[in-house]
């Protein structure tokens, strides 16, 4: 069964209609795939490529040139991992401040703040994002223009968050009805950020220093190097560089990992689950369940969630980095084993 935990990039499946503004000039050609988990999608024709809880979800965004979503806010914390392409990212109630981001950084963007971000790049793009929580709060809030721009392209996002696409003959089932823009005095209670502010929610790969705690599975030191992404600053053995977005807790920890060439882990275990995220290079992990050992080769783009508590070795083959991101606020130390 571990073949299921593997998500290919090849094998993500894309939703053209997930959210509300998907047929607005200038967001009408964005892809959305929920990976782990169905996310905040709005469409009851979202697939999903792993379903099992992990207390987060997994998902991206994939988008030509000049395409943007939508001003929108989160209930929970939502990260982005910057894949392919250059990105603008956008906030605040009147949309002027903004970040650019290239393959590689990350954005831990604040819950009850208004976000919206474009592909500048000249090439189609993926962000790939995570959101606390199963049901990462309960869905999404938009700017009033948005919804309003909706219904001139036959979009009705539903009071139970669910969409209804006029356009294919979908109509508003009994007992629901059209979600109410926000007023004036609602908008008012949404956080605004600066761009300095934003700027502590925001890690760049070439910054990331490697990270003071010993407990790193860790059997070649001189070519792998883990560092210290996203998770709480009480931490007494982590030295995050990114702060979390959500003040509550984002559910989940985000570790880097470098390979110069090739080395590995050695073996460990994990209590919390842990998702493994090549954003480039070439990795080989070992999985040990039920005691048998299944081995894959993992390169750009390519998932594998981890079973709590089984035997795993992550070798690198290149040059690569990747993503792992480790369930709760407070993970245990991983158990080495060799």
């Amino acid at each position: 069964m571990l073949e299921k935990r593997l998500i290919k990039y090849e094998d993500l499946i894309p939703c053209k209609a997930a959210f509300i503004d998907a047929k607005t000039p200038g967001s009408h050609l964005k892809d959305n795939y929920s990976i782990i988990g169905g996310g905040v999608s709005e469409s009851v024709h979202q697939k999903v490529n792993f379903t099992e809880k992990h207390g987060f979800c997994i998902g991206a965004a994939g988008q030509p040139p000049r395409i943007k979503n939508s001003p929108h806010s989160h209930f929970t914390a939502e990260v982005f991992m910057v894949y392919k392409s250059h990105w603008r990212f956008y906030w605040n109630n009147d949309e002027k401040a903004e970040l650019i981001l290239h393959p590689g950084d990350i954005i831990s963007l604040p819950t009850n703040m208004f976000r919206g971000f474009e592909n500048i790049g000249d090439e189609y793009g993926m962000i790939f994002s995570i959101l606390g929580h199963d049901d990462a709060g309960g869905g999404v809030i938009w700017l009033p223009r948005v919804i309003e721009e909706a219904k001139k392209h036959g979009l009705v996002l539903l009071d139970n968050g669910k969409l209804v696409d006029t356009t294919i003959g979908e109509s508003i089932p009994k007992g629901n009805n059209p979600i109410k823009p926000l007023t004036s005095d609602e908008l008012d209670k949404f956080d605004e950020y600066t761009l300095e502010e934003m700027k502590n929610h925001v890690g760049c790969v070439g910054n990331y220093k490697t990270s003071p705690f010993s407990g790193f599975p860790n059997k070649t030191p001189k070519t792998l190097r883990w560092f210290d992404i996203i998770g709480p600053k009480d931490s007494k053995k982590h030295h995050f560089s990114v702060k979390p977005g959500d003040p509550k807790g984002d559910g989940f920890n985000v570790y880097g990992l470098q390979s110069d060439s090739k080395g590995n882990t050695g073996k460990y275990r994990r209590r919390e689950v842990e998702v493994f995220f090549v954003h480039r290079g070439t990795f080989e992990i070992a999985c040990e369940t039920d005691g048998e050992e299944t081995v894959f080769v993992l390169k750009n783009g390519d998932i594998f969630t981890f079973p709590k508590h089984s035997a795993r070795k992550i070798s690198a083959l290149s040059y690569g980095f990747a993503y792992c991101i480790v369930g709760t606020d407070y993970p245990s130390p991983p158990i080495l084993l060799d």
